[in-house]
């Protein structure tokens, strides 16, 4: 083995030894660009991960070789397990970069050594696929970066979303198609304008297709705002719910969160659809006290729920300290401090 690679102690230093690019994505509650810096960080347990999710740091690698465009890129993804603390646990990390090391060295960019790898990966227990939402999500971010045009899915759902109407046709629309086009919308005004003209009145089919994509980005306010006011308007809460994702990220934050108050209200029932989404994609509302404060009551109305969905959120440090803090206050209600007590003795 080279001294080089002997030297290799982290995947960022492998990284580093690369021929080409690479990019890396958060996968785990939203498909989000993870810097350079924060992975290594993590990597040399400097910090927690940012963004865990399921005990896990979910992880998208994408590594490309610029001179070669029609090349296939190498693609991994990887889970990571955390400690109780959300820091890396170094020698899953480690055992994975041993294999590696052994199976390609640093040529990641060789096809007929990515396929070894990816044969070895089909065995690994830090491997993973992602849904079908996800890896749409991926492919249309990857497309973007390898500057290749967009699906052939694209054009279809563009046409259906800017046309006047939209009863009928839409069983043929495809899943890549409104992650290209989703992709798109931050940075093309004309098509926001189409979308956020079009959400009240798309099947509830699409709708829900189209706001699960955006998810993954930072909505235009008038989009972001179309998805609301339809969330606002509906009465089931599958809609309702798919509205929430759509604008998770959205600038509009104070509007979000009067509307998530308004659905976790205390002594209104909440279902687990509705909890489950709040826990994974509205994380940053959760760090506003009132938001955190009425999501943890609602949890506690059932044990399951709790365990699991504020047990997760224990992961994230700052709102560990802030559920802590609501469970030791002496305002707290029975319900609540009986929830926390059987969460502990779980």
């Amino acid at each position: 083995m080279q001294p080089a690679i002997n030297s290799l102690e982290t995947l960022t230093d492998l990284f580093k030894e690369v021929d080409g690019h690479y990019r890396l994505f958060d996968m785990g509650c939203r498909l989000s660009k993870l810097s350079v810096k924060d992975f290594n960080d993590f990597e040399l347990s400097q910090k927690p991960y940012a963004l865990p999710w399921l005990k896990h740091a979910w992880i998208g690698i994408l590594l490309w070789q610029t001179e070669q465009q029609h090349a296939a890129p190498t693609i991994w993804f990887l889970k990571f397990p955390l400690d109780e603390q959300g820091y890396l646990i170094q020698a899953s990390r480690d055992e994975f970069l041993s294999q590696l090391l052994e199976t390609i060295g640093t040529n990641m960019l060789d096809q007929k050594e990515s396929a070894a790898m990816a044969d070895k990966l089909q065995h690994s227990n830090l491997a993973f696929t992602p849904d079908q939402d996800r890896m749409a999500a991926f492919n249309a971010q990857a497309r973007a970066l390898l500057k290749q045009s967009a699906s052939d899915f694209y054009e279809p759902v563009r046409d259906y979303i800017m046309a006047s109407g939209h009863s009928e046709g839409w069983q043929e629309l495809g899943l890549q198609g409104f992650a290209d086009l989703v992709s798109r919308v931050p940075d093309n005004d004309a098509l926001a304008k189409a979308v956020a003209a079009s959400v009240a009145t798309l099947p509830a089919a699409v709708m829900s297709g189209l706001a699960v994509q955006c998810e993954n980005v930072v909505l235009p306010y008038n989009v972001s705002q179309a998805f609301m006011q339809r969330g606002q308007l509906s009465t089931d809460v599958g809609e309702q719910v798919a509205c929430l994702r759509a604008v998770s990220q959205a600038p509009n934050a104070q509007e979000r969160q009067a509307w998530l108050l308004q659905m976790l209200a205390a002594g209104q029932e909440v279902g687990v659809e509705l909890l489950a989404a709040v826990a994974s994609k509205c994380q940053a509302d959760l760090r506003q006290d009132a938001v955190l404060a009425v999501f943890v009551e609602a949890c506690a109305a059932e044990q399951g729920v709790f365990n699991g969905l504020v047990g997760e959120l224990m992961y994230q440090q700052d709102l560990r300290q802030a559920i802590l803090g609501l469970v030791r206050s002496p305002e707290r209600s029975d319900r609540l401090a009986v929830a926390f007590g059987q969460f502990l003795q779980a």
